[in-house]
């Protein structure tokens, strides 16, 4: 699967994902092959903790081992994540008129959200550009779409 694609997943699976820290481990394992051990150290957080997390995306088939190595006698499963970007059933239907969605369940510092709708802001003012430009010379047809962004605070609904 290339790194920027879209992967299908089912309610079940956008729910295994949707917590943040798994979130994290999935961009992590997207990035280079770890095993949970390994995810641990560099996420500062219990190895049992991590182990779970990682076996209950593995179950769930958003991750698959890249290698296994043995190592002084201790066999050693390398992880990686099939992909970084989901669509999920809601975000495929039941709203009139959708077209397209995408979702990222991330953990940000104020700094770093403050950023991305700096950029997101910018997106939007040059397609802005770019569809007024192509609409006073262009020959291809133009449709009109809202373009919606939307960062909401996660919460836990299995805590409440």
């Amino acid at each position: 699967m290339d790194k920027r694609e879209m992967m299908e997943i089912s309610l079940k699976q956008q729910k295994v994902i949707s917590d943040p820290l798994r979130s994290r481990i999935i961009a992590m394992l997207h990035e280079k092959p770890m095993t949970p051990k390994q995810t641990s150290e560099q996420l500062g957080k219990n190895a049992g903790t991590i182990y779970y997390h990682i076996q209950q995306l593995f179950k769930h088939d958003i991750l698959e081992i890249d290698h296994i190595e043995t190592n002084k006698g201790v066999v050693e499963k390398y992880y990686r994540s099939k992909a970084v970007l989901f669509r999920g059933p809601e975000d495929q239907e039941g709203v009139p008129n959708h077209v397209e969605a995408s979702r990222a369940h991330v953990l940000l510092s104020e700094e770093l959200l403050s950023e991305l709708n700096n950029e997101v802001r910018e997106l939007l003012y040059k397609y802005g550009n770019l569809s007024f430009k192509e609409g006073t010379g262009g020959t291809s047809e133009q449709k009109p779409y809202v373009v919606d962004f939307q960062v909401t605070k996660y919460e836990d609904k299995e805590e409440e």
